[in-house]
């Protein structure tokens, strides 16, 4: 795949329409850290659309159906921005008792996650399987599909999150796919959660994945969906995807998939809409949860995994139905493909 170029970044034009605020999580880069960027995937220079809230401009590339942010941080910026990313941008408790939660609620989040049904259905099971997560964070993904009897191994760039990962729940993290692909080999999947729309250059790291598929492997892509910004001003403005998690660089549609999954020589196994970004408390401070908060997480978790559990997710859906409060299992703003190999 060609791969896009920058250069030195020119300030977004004044008239462009700016979107008003509505995550208090905005990363502040200066004008000098910034450079010019074409689309990731083809390198065409597009025109700018809008402004997002911090201040960056978004084109749209018609031919890979794709927005993308048109100026972006350098390397080495955003690189510093991830190595902190949840320490600072997202807080996250890193301790014994987040581990043991972890631990316990493993196998009940499993059995709730879609991604992961998905993927055992494919793959005819996920017992035995040597399932590669990129940027697992804290690990939590990993440890479902270890649950599942799945040979985990995770890549992250953040030290924080892989020294826990490593230390306290027992995983194999790596700090980059090359690193862990040599001690894996090829493997039976690839997860990319919530990756693919941070990447200064995403065609680099989906050639890397798709070339480390054992036949009949899959790459499994979970990212916002940004086919539901539409492909024009009108539409954009409206898509609370360009006010939200500002780190994001591009916004992939079904149809970028399809083009990326021709390039990329995988088939399309399945692919479809679903959910809805967590808004609540987004304007407020961030901050790691506190006890009270673990409590009732803890709390939520037991009952969930109880044999009340239906009922209760039950009651809480009939509550949500008066109150107003989508589901969310349904809806557009994520994208979740799998391709296969083979």
């Amino acid at each position: 795949m060609e791969l896009s170029t920058t250069s030195r970044v020119s300030p977004a034009p004044a008239t462009l329409s700016k979107l008003p605020p509505l995550d208090r999580r905005i990363p502040r880069w200066g004008q000098e850290d910034l450079s010019s960027r074409a689309c990731p995937f083809c390198g065409v220079q597009n025109l700018q659309v809008l402004r997002r809230p911090d201040d960056l401009p978004v084109a749209y590339c018609a031919m890979c159906a794709l927005w993308y942010v048109a100026s972006m941080p350098r390397p080495e910026g955003l690189r510093r921005f991830y190595q902190d990313y949840w320490g600072a941008f997202r807080p996250a408790r890193c301790d014994a008792r987040t581990a043991k939660f972890m631990l316990w609620a493993a196998r009940g989040n499993a059995r709730a996650d879609l991604r992961i049904c998905r993927l055992a259905a494919i793959l005819g099971s996920l017992r035995g399987k040597r399932v590669v997560d990129v940027g697992c964070g804290l690990g939590g993904f990993l440890l479902s599909t270890q649950a599942e009897g799945a040979q985990p191994h995770g890549v992250e760039i953040s030290r924080e999150a892989r020294d826990f990962a490593r230390r306290s729940l027992g995983l194999l993290v790596y700090e980059d796919l090359s690193q862990c692909l040599r001690r894996t080999g090829r493997v039976d999947a690839i997860v990319l959660n919530d990756v693919v729309e941070h990447l200064a250059h995403p065609a680099e790291l989906l050639e890397t994945a798709a070339a480390a598929l054992r036949p009949g492997g899959v790459l499994a892509i979970w990212t916002p969906n940004g086919g539901a910004a539409g492909a024009n001003l009108a539409s954009a403005r409206g898509w609370v995807g360009f006010r939200v998690d500002l780190e994001h660089l591009q916004y992939l549609s079904t149809r970028t998939i399809l083009l990326l999954a021709g390039k990329l020589g995988l088939s399309v196994e399945h692919i479809e809409t679903t959910g809805f970004p967590q808004l609540a408390g987004i304007d407020r401070e961030s901050k790691a949860p506190g006890w009270i908060g673990m409590r009732l997480r803890e709390a939520g978790t037991a009952i969930s995994l109880s044999p009340v559990g239906p009922i209760a997710r039950a009651l809480r859906g009939t509550l949500f139905q008066r109150g107003d409060t989508r589901d969310r299992t349904t809806g557009t703003y994520h994208l979740f493909a799998v391709l296969k190999h083979g």
